[in-house]
């Protein structure tokens, strides 16, 4: 009988030890958030002296303090004066690789990463690199390439021609491009808007059996929502649908295709009678929107100066490691509206604004699911999606909607709603810590002061990290061939000036002899100028002239010749 009881005592022990280790080891795994404002994304009221529980990488228990008890030798961060948000998905991404402290810096935990250059290598290698914490960066659903091809008067030379996208001859080739898509590792779809409308329901209906999101330009935003689509990207997606005189519509088109009229002038052709069709389409099919205004229009804000300042704030951080494009790129925005611009351009542009906040407004107001993103071609990533929420806002649209337009509605369109977007029990850890009340002021998103991402504290402050795989191809147009003028110089002789012919050169290019650096001045878009000393040519024979982009350390233009003879 003493066996029997001594058995069951040591059993009884036994079992108590191994409960106690596991509940060490889960406390030693959890983190805990405690003392913010909680706005989960839901909808719900905000959650005062809140506590947050994560275990793992997921969230465990959530409430005010009293409500919930904090695991015992968890660890705690105190966010006591702050406010805590789910973790920003940027619904329209563009990475390159050095946004990746970028984003983090500003709350973003997810980027969706919508290509249209190339179909992939560099964006999945940049998504296991985050994944396994050897890349400094945000989550990555990549798109791949975009389908659907450049064809007849699309093919031209302007500023979008550039872009490659994958052909799609037919609904076969469609749903297999499709499933490859899928095998490869990417989470989403991005049509372009060359796609004919009679594939987009292939696409749409494979990838949804995968459990795809799919999203797309479009000029045809009525068609595209009927071919079942779950997200629309840009304000001159639906600006051109509401042309509803079609010869009309692809006129504006193939210009802006073509570069005969800007961005910021084509929305003084939208016609406003024509919003109301578009929109009763979009709600009725349940197709999320992503106005991504933000990148044209910011100067004309009514917080124009709040975003010079955080640009200029984070251009001025040594530690961000910026390429000299981001500042050029993000101040010419400005410039060309208020210094390149004509009075009459500037007048059609702000024209073109107050018919995209009716729009947002409109939209919003009849239900429509309002989803944002940086779209960082013509600013800085992450942002301008910080940007693009304020300017919502402007617009009539609420902050809690606004916060939606980052956070669930992103997380919807691209079928992750039961893992991420609200910070609820059960879904992956990801949450953006700030300083203020952005229910109050919506800019506050933006002043982040702690990150979690995938249950991980992680500090938003730059450290310089260099990213190793760094991208390809250059962020802003780099002219693939140029030309040399003159063709020949002579040995020795020296300083010449050269004049560098091509396109679209930007005052950040930098013209290289046989791989090294010469003084270089920016002309136009069309020309540099560089400065050839003696000692460059001190030799007579065959020189290589390239163009790169200061700060990119791969992407380069071809080679032009330049002979040097010798000297007499």
């Amino acid at each position: 009988m003493n066996t029997i009881r001594l058995g069951l005592l040591a059993s009884a022990l036994s079992a108590s030890l191994a409960a106690n280790d596991a509940g060490a080891q889960d406390a030693a795994q959890s983190l805990v958030i405690e003392g913010g404002t909680l706005i989960d994304a839901t909808g719900r009221a905000p959650i005062s002296d809140s506590v947050i529980v994560i275990t793992g990488n997921r969230f465990a228990a959530i409430g005010k303090r009293g409500e919930v008890s904090a695991p015992v030798g968890a660890r705690v961060y105190d966010a006591r004066g702050k406010t805590i948000l789910p973790g920003f998905i940027d619904g329209h991404c563009h990475l390159e690789h050095f946004w990746g402290e970028v984003y983090l810096h500003l709350g973003v935990t997810t980027c969706v990463e919508i290509e249209t250059q190339q179909n992939g290598p560099w964006a999945l290698a940049q998504k296991e690199g985050t994944e396994l914490g050897r890349i400094r960066g945000p989550r990555i659903w990549a798109t791949g390439q975009a389908m659907g091809a450049r064809e007849g008067d699309f093919e031209t030379e302007g500023s979008r021609a550039w872009r490659g996208y994958m052909k799609v001859p037919n609904a076969e080739a469609a749903r297999a491009i499709v499933r490859q898509k899928k095998q490869d590792g990417y989470e989403a779809v991005k049509l372009s808007e060359f796609l004919e409308p009679n594939l987009i329901a292939a696409v749409t209906d494979e990838a949804h059996k995968l459990g795809m999101g799919v999203t797309t330009h479009s000029w045809d935003a009525i068609a595209s929502a009927k071919g079942g689509v779950d997200g629309i990207e840009h304000i001159w997606s639906v600006g051109y649908s509401s042309i509803l005189d079609l010869e009309k519509r692809r006129k504006l088109a193939v210009d802006r295709t073509a570069g005969l009229i800007d961005a910021e002038e084509a929305g003084a052709l939208y016609e406003v009678e024509g919003f109301d069709t578009v929109i009763a389409a979009m709600v009725a099919n349940k197709v999320a929107w992503t106005p991504t205004i933000a990148k044209w229009l910011r100067p004309l804000s009514s917080h124009a100066q709040r975003f010079w300042d955080r640009e200029q704030n984070i251009l001025g951080n040594p530690k961000a490691n910026l390429p000299a494009a981001v500042r050029v790129v993000t101040e010419y925005t400005t410039e060309k509206l208020f210094k390149r611009y004509k009075p009459e351009q500037l007048e059609r542009t702000k024209i073109g604004y107050a018919k995209s906040k009716e729009f947002i407004r409109r939209f919003v107001a009849a239900g429509g699911i309002l989803k944002e993103g940086s779209d960082s071609p013509r600013g800085m990533a992450a942002l301008l999606m910080h940007e693009a929420l304020a300017m919502d806002v402007e617009a009539g649209v609420s902050p809690m909607t606004a916060l939606q337009a980052a956070t669930i509605n992103v997380a919807r369109t691209f079928k992750k709603e039961k893992d991420y977007g609200t910070v609820e029990v059960g879904k992956v850890a990801d949450l953006s810590i700030i300083e203020g009340d952005p229910l109050a002021d919506i800019w506050m998103t933006q002043n982040v002061k702690m990150v979690v991402l995938d249950g991980k504290l992680v500090d938003p402050a730059f450290t310089g990290f260099i990213n190793p795989i760094p991208e390809f191809n250059s962020w802003q147009q780099l002219s693939e061939r140029i030309e040399v003028e003159p063709l020949m110089l002579t040995q020795g002789a020296g300083p010449a000036t050269i004049r560098i012919k091509g396109k679209g050169f930007w005052p950040f290019h930098q013209v290289l002899i046989n791989g090294k650096e010469i003084e270089t001045k920016f002309v136009s878009r069309n020309e540099l100028q560089a400065v050839v000393t003696a000692a460059a040519i001190a030799e007579a024979g065959m020189y290589k002239v390239t163009v790169k982009s200061r700060g990119e350390p791969i992407p380069e233009s071809s080679p032009a010749p330049l002979v040097v003879k010798y000297r007499k």
